[in-house]
Order: structure tokens, then C-alpha cells, then sequence
């Protein structure tokens, strides 16, 4: 009995899908269960050791065609706990000094970021190499340094909190251990065979709490240790809560879990929480709350995840992230690429035998009729889809953990994944107790690199409720920025599309308008809720009809007209090799739209005739800040440059003279580098009223540079 053709294409199609996922169906599972807690040391050490193993078996495993074993699934966890609304205000400052002052720019109300320089109404507190300066700085006029502390190890970053300063610093502890010393000062909760020595060399963060009621003379209220790198801080009120992470070695048989200390004594050796599910490499990540009034302890809660370091906090939630790379052996010879398996030709082109894959029999194209063939062409382009689709989630996958934070206490709510990658921490937000999440994912075919864009919603559960995928294909996120229900995001590679998406129904995000210009922009910016400002760089065409970078580019969205938005005016600032501070960094940008006041730090490289026997073109580099008053009706219009310095030559990195930072107290600007802070009149931006000089201990990269 002969069937008919489609008939027979069908049952082909459906033996081939049987084969690949029998081929497929040798996956190494790993239990699904909610977060736990490890009893011992020794728990923790196995269970390192077991999981390792289990997913480099997952992770690098194929079968003999090459095709990968398929990952575990990594469902998110459920939780009965509920998101917030981000509708927090800035906390107020002890009104000393001035009548108004800046405060660092962060992502989220309410949530204020460490930064290495702060201020209040009168003083700035500024950390330079190893010195931390306290300077008198209002009013401007008589503005003297008054306290310089040494700091030991490497200080990182700071918090002020009216009376209190909160330093937090990265050093290492070194401690020689012998025998078995199981609840001692030194070492909690080790397990390790007797009588031998053991010398470790960990890294650790250090929080330390002065009091600095008298800045000329401020006093160390607390100083504790934590173990692990810092990783992150935050401020929330009067708390402070700090992310430490140290990597933990599958084949160390002596596991010291982390623990805060007060000197050499243990103040809390946290409980460490897990998940049955197998990382490649496992973190102790731990997440420590302070009072930062009287630096007090409040909770300390280790998870053992894996390695991450984007962190978003919202005021009811810290949501830790890390990319999942499923690096999977692939043989160079033999590759059973899923994209080009699914129907291969067979023999010469006129031969008209196709092949849906290489262990099923062959369809004859030429007894077909032509609604047959398209029905088999369209079953390949199908398949294509599918293999593009598993590739995906095999190379490109980030997990966020999601845990509470209340007044000092820490719990873990839930654990969700997304596809694809984060660019940074404004890649993720938190609005009406939902998570929405924009990552890029780069999928590598023997085709080459497939790049695109997605936008997810996550629920207070951390389950995917709502995504739009395929954003701008072959580009790349530069920035984003969630405000209230909308997303706006940047995407380049030749042209920059500013792209503005819906996400007022969290089930169904859409894509509103864009608008395609050249350059980018790396940070945005809200300027109201109809116009946005961003910063990036400007680019145009080489003589090789590729993409060239050139100097920073400030442009004034006005997305009013959601389904047209507009670029209202733009600006350009230096050559080639310009750079802002503001593009890598967030704090460093000040606006204060009540001041109409655009604060822009920037190393400006511009490109001169010098007439000599050779005729080289030499290159200025002017290092400061350019002031901008900003608004829809006039765009940009420059107020005035600070000018720390001007230098000649190639040799742009590392000068002491970059400005960093910019901040504003009362009617005075100060622009920050580590060389010098300088005070200008907000009226009157080219006049300097003082110089201050900074120490800068040595920690330039690059030796001063001389002006030409």
C-alpha cells in the first residue's frame, strides 16, 4: 500500500522530530525545590562538589552528533510575597549651610547609592586615593580643607547619614589555621581533616562608622568585617544594606562560610540558603543590614548562587543578578547544527532530494506539486526557528534573585530567569509590584552572531507574565530607562533607534514609536515626562564605509507624540576620543531642572594644525565641565566651562585633572577630579571663587601630564 505524498512528508517530519528528541533525551535533571538551608560546613563542601559536577555534565555534555544535552529547567520559584510601587521621596538632609544643595544621582527615589565623594549643605566629603577629605566648602569664598584621615586597605565608596559617615572599604584576611578550629574567633563553621595547617588568604569588606558631629576631628564608632568582595551598597533611610560575594572552590576541603566581625571577634555568622539547582561556579553572596546611626548590626542572610554583580534596589527589594553562560562543547568536526539540519540537500541541486535530517529517508522535491513543496519549505523555516530558539536558551540565559528588605530585615522571596543579558542596573525596575527586565541576547550559530533585544515582566513571584522579543535585530541595548509604564531604550550598531515601549499591561509590552538617528546615547535621562535627555556619542561614516566613533552627544527627546518621537535639539562637545565620566557612570551626571542646570564632566579631545617640517596634526586634551541650561523651547545652551587643565599629546588616561564628579551647594558649583575641587558662581560659571587642592597619594594611572 503506497500513501500519498504529503501523507508520507508528514510521517517523515514526525520521524525526525522522534530521533532529535531521543537524541535529546539523556538530560542530566536537577530537583526543583524552594530555597533551604545548609546544617554544616561539611553539607555545604559535598554539596558544592556534587552540583559542580552535575552541571559541567549538563553544560559540556553532547551526544555523538554533536547535539547538546538541553539544560535543566530552571523555572522560578513561587512566592505569596507582593512587589511595591516606587512612589518613595528622597529623604531630607540636616538643613546646615546653604538652603539647597545636590545629592547623588541615583536610580531610584528613597534608594541613595554609595559614591567615592558626597555632600550636604556645607561640607563635602571626598575620597582621594587613600585620603578621605573633609572640606569646609560653604560659602565658597572662605572654603578650606579641615580634616584628612588616612585609610588603611582600599576605600571604595561612602554614605553620609546627617551626623554619621559610612565608609566601606576592600582588604584581605590572613590567617593561619591549624587543626581543627571548628567556632573559633577566626574561623566559623570550618571542616577540615586534623592536624595540619592551612593558611587562607580571603578578600573582605569592611564597613566603618564614624561620627563626625565635629568634622575636624571625626571618630570611629564601629568598624566591622565582612567576608567576601564588596559587591554593592545601599541606603534606605537610615539603613544600610551591603552585598559582599566571595567564590567558593569545589575542591576545597575546608569550607569557611562568611561571617561579620567586630575586630577579631564574630558578631554573626549568618545562615547560608541554597537551591537544588547545579552553577558552574558557586558564590557565597551574602547581604549584611546596618543602622547607620549607631552602626549598629541588623541582619545577615549568605546565599550560595552563582557569580553576579548587577544589582537593582528598590525600597522593598534588592534584586541580585548574574549571567547563567552555558558554554556547550560543541566538536568542529561533524557539527549537527540544529538552524541547517532540519532539511539538507542531497547530491547535485537538480537532483530535487531533500533530506529533513541526515538519519531519515530523503523527499523527492520533483514528484511534488509546488503547495507540497512550499508546505515542506515552510516546515524548515519552522524548524530553523525552533533549533534558533533552543540555541538561545542554551548560551544566553541571567537569573535575578529577588530579596526582601524591611527596616534591616532580609528575606529571600524568589528566583526568576530571563533570556539574553543585562547591560547594567537600569536594565531592571520595579513598578506596581512588578519586575521588568530588558537584556540583549547574542546567540553564536555556524552562521555567525545573531543579536537582538527583549523586554520581560516578571511578577512578584518572579514568574514571566509579559515579553517582547526580537527588538532591533543584529543591535545591541546601549541604555534604557523605565519611567512609570513606559520603557525607553537605546539599540546600535550603525544608526541609533530610541525606541518607546508600553508596558501599561504588563501581559502584553509593545513597542509605541521610534526614531532613528545616528550616534547613541549610554545614559537617559528624564527631563519631564515628555522629554528625556540622553547622553552618549556622535558617529559618521569612515572612509571604509563603516561605523566611527567621535565625540559626546547630548540630545532632548520630546516622545509627547509617543508614535513619532523627535530628537528636539542635539549637541556635540570634542574629536574623536572624547569622553565623559557621565557615559559609564550615573553619578557623575548633575541635572537640576529647577535650576535649569546640565552639569557634564569631560576629557575634550580636540585635533589642531600645528605647521611644522612634517606636518603633523598634534591633539589638545582640555580636561573639565560643561555647563547647560536645558529645555524644550531653547534645547541646549551652554552656560559656561570649568576648566581644571589643558594638556598635549596622546596620553589621555589617567590624569589627575579629569573631572569626575560635579555638585552644587547653594549658589556654588564644584567640579571634583583628583587633583583639584573647584568652586564656581552658578550666576557667573567662568569665574572661579576658590581652588582646593586635593592629596592624591599616587594612584594615577598615568604621570601628570604637561600643557603644551
Amino acid at each position: 500500500m503506497k500513501l500519498p505524498i504529503i501523507a508520507l512528508i508528514t510521517l517523515v517530519l514526525i520521524l525526525a522530530a522522534v530521533i532529535v528528541s531521543g537524541c535529546m533525551s539523556t538530560t542530566v535533571t536537577a530537583p526543583a525545590g524552594d530555597i533551604k538551608k545548609f546544617s554544616s560546613a561539611d553539607e555545604i563542601r559535598d554539596y558544592i562538589r556534587n552540583n559542580t559536577q552535575v552541571a559541567q555534565e549538563i553544560y559540556y555534555r553532547t551526544d555523538g552528533a554533536g547535539v547538546p544535552v538541553p539544560v535543566p529547567d530552571m523555572a522560578a520559584q513561587e512566592s505569596s510575597a507582593k512587589g511595591v510601587s516606587l512612589n518613595g521621596a528622597l529623604p531630607s538632609a540636616a538643613g546646615i549651610g546653604s538652603t539647597g544643595y545636590s545629592q547623588t544621582n541615583v536610580q531610584v527615589a528613597g534608594v541613595d547609592e554609595p559614591d567615592f565623594v558626597k555632600n550636604d549643605a556645607r561640607y563635602i566629603y571626598v575620597i582621594t586615593g587613600s585620603m578621605l577629605t573633609i572640606i569646609d566648602a560653604y560659602p565658597a569664598a572662605s572654603a578650606s580643607v579641615i580634616s584628612k584621615t588616612e585609610l588603611e586597605d582600599t576605600p571604595r565608596e561612602i554614605f553620609i547619614n546627617g551626623e554619621r559617615l559610612v565608609l566601606l572599604k576592600t582588604g584581605f584576611l590572613e590567617t593561619d589555621i591549624v587543626g581543627t578550629q571548628q567556632g573559633t574567633d577566626l574561623v566559623a563553621k570550618v571542616a577540615m581533616p586534623p592536624l595540619y595547617p592551612y593558611y587562607r588568604s580571603a578578600p573582605v569588606t569592611h564597613a566603618v562608622f564614624y561620627d563626625i558631629s565635629d568634622r575636624a576631628h571625626i571618630k570611629v564608632l564601629k568598624d566591622y568585617t565582612i567576608d567576601g568582595d564588596y559587591v554593592n551598597a545601599r541606603m534606605i533611610g537610615t539603613t544600610v544594606y551591603l552585598l559582599s560575594r566571595e567564590t567558593v572552590y569545589p575542591y576545597d576541603d575546608r569550607i569557611i562560610v562568611p561571617a561579620v566581625r567586630e575586630s577579631s571577634k564574630i558578631v554573626t555568622t549568618p545562615d547560608v540558603y541554597y537551591f537544588d539547582h547545579p552553577e558552574q561556579q558557586y558564590d557565597f553572596t551574602t547581604v549584611t543590614s546596618f543602622d547607620a546611626g549607631n552602626g549598629a548590626t541588623k541582619d545577615a542572610k549568605t546565599y550560595l548562587v552563582g557569580s553576579g554583580n548587577i544589582v537593582y534596589v528598590s525600597p522593598a527589594a534588592m534584586y541580585v543578578s548574574y549571567q547563567k553562560y552555558l558554554n556547550i562543547y560543541r566538536p568542529m568536526w561533524g557539527i549537527a547544527e540544529p538552524a541547517l539540519d532540519v532539511v539538507q540537500q542531497s547530491g547535485s541541486q537538480e537532483s530535487g532530494i531533500a533530506r529533513v535530517s541526515s538519519s531519515t529517508p530523503a523527499v523527492d522535491f520533483n514528484t511534488m506539486s509546488e503547495s507540497e513543496k512550499q508546505a515542506v519549505i515552510a516546515e524548515m523555516k519552522s524548524g530553523e526557528q525552533e533549533a534558533i530558539r533552543k540555541r538561545e536558551i542554551e548560551q544566553s540565559t541571567t537569573v535575578i534573585h529577588k530579596i526582601g528588605i524591611n527596616n534591616g530585615a532580609i528575606t529571600y522571596i524568589a528566583k526568576g530567569e530571563v533570556p539574553g543579558y543585562l547591560k547594567n542596573q537600569f536594565a531592571m525596575d520595579e513598578y506596581d509590584g512588578n519586575l521588568r527586565v530588558a537584556t540583549t541576547s547574542d546567540v553564536w550559530t555556524t552562521r555567525g552572531q545573531y543579536e537582538y533585544n527583549n523586554v520581560f515582566v516578571l511578577d512578584g513571584a518572579m514568574k514571566t507574565t509579559g515579553s517582547l522579543t526580537h527588538i532591533a535585530e543584529q543591535e545591541k541595548i546601549y541604555s534604557t530607562r523605565f519611567i512609570g509604564d513606559r520603557l525607553y531604550m537605546v539599540t546600535f550598531k550603525r544608526i541609533d533607534p530610541f525606541f518607546v515601549i508600553d508596558l501599561s499591561t504588563p501581559t502584553n509590552p509593545k513597542i509605541l514609536g521610534k526614531l532613528k538617528i545616528p550616534g547613541y546615547s549610554d545614559y537617559l535621562h528624564p527631563y519631564d515626562k515628555n522629554h528625556i535627555i540622553g547622553i552618549g556619542k556622535e558617529t559618521g561614516t569612515n572612509d571604509w564605509g563603516g561605523v566611527s566613533t567621535k565625540g559626546i552627544k547630548l540630545a532632548l527627546f520630546d516622545v509627547s507624540d509617543v508614535e513619532h518621537p523627535v530628537q528636539v535639539d542635539k549637541v556635540e562637545i570634542g574629536d574623536s576620543g572624547t569622553d565623559s565620566a557621565a557615559l559609564s557612570d550615573h553619578r557623575a551626571f548633575l541635572f537640576d531642572k529647577n535650576k535649569n542646570l546640565l552639569v557634564i564632566p569631560a576629557r575634550v579631545v580636540k585635533t589642531i594644525d600645528i605647521p611644522d617640517k612634517y606636518s603633523i596634526n598634534q591633539q589638545r586634551i582640555w580636561y573639565g565641565a560643561y555647563v547647560f541650561g536645558v529645555t524644550p523651547e531653547t534645547g541646549f545652551v551652554l552656560r559656561g566651562t570649568v576648566e581644571h587643565s589643558t594638556s598635549g599629546g596622546y596620553a589621555w588616561y589617567g590624569s589627575p585633572y579629569e573631572v569626575k564628579r560635579s555638585l552644587y551647594i547653594g549658589d556654588t558649583l564644584y567640579t571634583l577630579s583628583q587633583k583639584l575641587i573647584l568652586a564656581n558662581s552658578l550666576t557667573q560659571i567662568n569665574r572661579t571663587i576658590a581652588t582646593i587642592t586635593l592629596t592624591n597619594n599616587g594612584d594615577v594611572l598615568y604621570p601628570e601630564m604637561k600643557g603644551i
